[in-house]
């Protein structure tokens, strides 16, 4: 199995920006601190995605996504288990984790999990690289849902776990993106064996979708006044 640079994050990191995509591989330790407020949107995110695990119980979990993973997916759907989480798929040098894989009555069915109450384009983007990967590793999903909370229902033990979850089918657009996201992996990859980064001013880019955590090294050069536009503090 052919090894892997990019991942869900690097890639919508390169969607952002070259450049935070060049220093996050080539010049990790030049990243800003990850904040607290960071730290408890990826713990949320976690939570929600094993509570979500009880719409389809009795599932195997994969261990830490890697080659192994990679192979112990590949076995287990052709042996034909119904449920798996974190799934791992590598193809195209890229590798994706899927938070469910469901063997339904009319074929394979992926789901991916957001804590949020509301679907973002950046939640798209993510669905269209790992449709793709998936796809292209030798598993076409028969359907892929793009799955988020219920801003009406809360997370509890007292609510139906059908109810807290909106279900959006996402198959469609996947596959209308093929061609787009197989164009990001290469210009990605690229970019990737250049000697230097790209050579890219700072921008609006910086702060959307998410703030980037290399403003520390991009931002040094630049007034407190431009930063402060940048971050949209006029």
């Amino acid at each position: 199995m052919a090894e892997y640079i990019l991942s869900k994050s690097t890639y919508i990191r390169g969607l952002q920006c070259y450049k935070s995509l060049y220093l996050n591989r080539f010049r990790p330790y030049l990243r800003d601190k990850i904040t607290e407020e960071q730290l408890a949107k990826f713990a949320r995110g976690h939570a929600v995605g094993k509570v979500a695990q009880q719409l389809f119980p009795g599932g195997i979990t994969m261990s830490r996504p890697g080659k192994s993973s990679a192979l112990k997916t590949a076995q287990l759907i052709t042996e034909g288990c119904p449920v798996m989480y974190e799934p791992c798929f590598i193809s195209n040098q890229v590798i994706v984790a899927l938070d469910i894989l469901v063997n339904q009555p009319d074929g394979r069915y992926a789901y991916e999990v957001k804590s949020s109450k509301a679907l973002s384009s950046v939640y798209y983007n993510d669905a269209f690289l790992q449709y793709h990967i998936i796809r292209d590793s030798g598993l076409k999903p028969d359907k892929f849902f793009l799955v988020h909370r219920n801003a009406e229902i809360d997370l509890s033990d007292s609510a139906e776990i059908e109810n807290m979850f909106v279900f959006t089918d996402v198959s469609a657009e996947c596959e209308s993106q093929e061609t787009i996201v197989q164009g990001n992996i290469d210009q990605m990859l690229n970019v990737l064996t250049r000697d230097k980064s790209p050579d890219i001013q700072p921008g609006k880019h910086c702060m959307s979708p998410y703030p980037c955590d290399f403003r520390g090294v991009c931002w040094k050069k630049i007034s407190h006044s431009e930063q402060e536009m940048l971050m949209g503090n006029q």
